[in-house]
């Protein structure tokens, strides 16, 4: 297995993601470093898989997951694509989270955090997370993207590439959204034998 750095910022958030990423690990915890944004070298090293667990990575850090985090971070332009693109509202307060467990071949969705989401509304959410990543080019990884709801449909708010704090809550869970990121950005395949994990072509 590569060197792995998992990367944290200075916040609590930050570091609960980076305990959860550590339970994900597991036994290969020897070939990993956590480390601050502040610790970062200069130049990253091309034989290292970086894992960032914050928005918060130097825009001259150019590493495999630069040009995602770079688009999630500029939350006003993503939403401005949004708008453009698709027939989505945006806006800010989004209190639910699609998980998208975006691999090299088809992309695998986690129920809705924060809401139970009928039937009929589950697909049109899925197909524009699958059309808002493959815009942008996302690289493997988990991915969740923040939404609310409205009468007329949903209202897109951001992207995080990685699982934020509402993931938490997946640990121990036969859907672990820490071990598919792991599994996704050390190239690893994730076996589909949960009946949560469906792809678009399930629905």
């Amino acid at each position: 297995m590569p060197r792995t750095v998992v990367i944290l910022d200075e916040t609590p958030d930050s570091q609960r993601l980076g305990v959860a990423m550590l339970g994900a690990i597991g036994e290969l915890v020897d070939s990993v470093q956590f480390v601050a944004v502040a610790e970062l070298p200069a130049v990253a090293d091309p034989k290292t898989i970086y894992c960032p667990l914050t928005l918060d990575v130097p825009p001259t850090f150019e590493f495999w997951g630069r040009a995602i985090g770079r688009s999630c971070q500029e939350i006003e332009r993503l939403r401005d694509l949004v708008a453009t693109t698709t027939d989505v509202k945006v806006g800010d307060g989004g209190n639910l989270w699609l998980p998208v467990i975006w691999t090299a071949q088809d992309p695998i969705y986690g129920e809705v955090i924060g809401g139970i989401e009928e039937d009929r509304d589950r697909q049109p959410i899925q197909r524009f997370g699958e059309r808002l990543l493959t815009e942008l080019s996302a690289p493997p990884a988990t991915y969740l993207v923040q939404f609310d709801r409205d009468r007329a449909g949903m209202i897109f708010d951001r992207l995080f590439p990685f699982p934020a704090v509402p993931a938490i809550g997946s640990i121990g869970q036969q859907l672990d959204l820490f071990a598919c990121h792991w599994r996704c950005i050390t190239h690893q395949s994730i076996v589909l034998g949960d009946a949560n994990m469906r792809s678009i072509a399930d629905e």
